[in-house]
């Protein structure tokens, strides 16, 4: 089960990491990816920390066409966390732009920042704030904030943890003046997740949430979102990682699929 609770005492002391520094590394993501423009898997960081005071994630990548197809195709992530006693905080932000043969075929950006209070060794209380564009999707913007119980119903340091949360959220929706949706703008929606991590070997985290969001006056609109990824580690700074990611929006504006699967290969710095 659990660390041993004088390991945690221990660790706990030690935990000496600027919750300040981590709120401002998001918002200067933030304002960066705006400017090149669900909710996230924060696992793998929740892990790091269990044994230190900070933790981050970076992944960039590029690649350039010329020839028969022309166009370039980068993507950039970042995830941040620390902790202070009972404190624990994450802050990630995301773009993702490809542009190929002359026409632009991604555009989107994506910026949240999460705190968890320990109220005992299996339940925490959580809040995030969350920003999100994506030109294809013909969102110009989708703010959400919410708040709700985290809870541990398995955990093990060594090898599997299983965590349930479950959250009233806020969502507001700013929709491409140009397309058509039915449904209000700011909405009511419950947020409930579960979260799994497995390591069945010390190189290699498989890390999975699943998250499901119907509305609370109207239970037929509804968000469900799964991430999954898996790390492979190459040497203790420099990981190999793949994630896939499945959306479903029973609501969109008219001419946007409800569904979306994306995978992505990438090579992550770990701090």
């Amino acid at each position: 089960m659990r660390l041993a609770e004088n390991h945690t005492s221990a660790v706990r002391s030690s935990r000496t990491a600027s919750f300040a520094a981590v709120a401002a590394a998001f918002y200067a993501s933030l304002f960066w990816t705006r400017s090149a423009a669900a909710q996230v898997n924060i696992e793998s960081v929740r892990s790091q920390l269990d044994t230190s005071t900070f933790g981050a994630r970076l992944r960039l990548s590029f690649s350039a066409y010329a020839g028969n197809t022309e166009g370039v195709i980068m993507g950039t992530s970042g995830i941040v966390g620390g902790r202070i006693g009972p404190n624990l905080g994450f802050a990630t932000a995301s773009a993702d732009y490809a542009r190929l043969g002359g026409s632009t075929s991604v555009k989107k950006s994506f910026a949240h920042l999460r705190h968890n209070y320990e109220l005992t060794d299996f339940f925490w209380w959580e809040e995030f704030v969350q920003s999100e564009t994506d030109r294809f999707r013909r969102i110009q913007i989708r703010a959400l904030l919410g708040t709700g119980p985290r809870f541990a119903l398995f955990e093990t340091h060594k090898w599997l943890s299983l965590y349930v949360g479950l959250a009233y959220m806020l969502e507001y929706t700013s929709i491409d003046p140009t397309a058509v949706i039915l449904e209000p703008a700011l909405v009511h929606r419950s947020s409930s997740y579960v979260a799994l991590t497995m390591r069945p070997d010390d190189r290699i985290v498989f890390t999975t949430v699943s998250y499901y969001q119907p509305r609370f006056d109207e239970w037929t609109d509804t968000h469900f979102l799964n991430v999954s990824s898996v790390e492979f580690k190459v040497t203790p700074l420099l990981s190999s990682r793949i994630d896939a990611t499945t959306r479903y929006e029973s609501v969109v504006p008219l001419g946007v699929k409800r569904a979306d699967l994306e995978f992505k290969s990438s090579l992550e710095l770990k701090f």
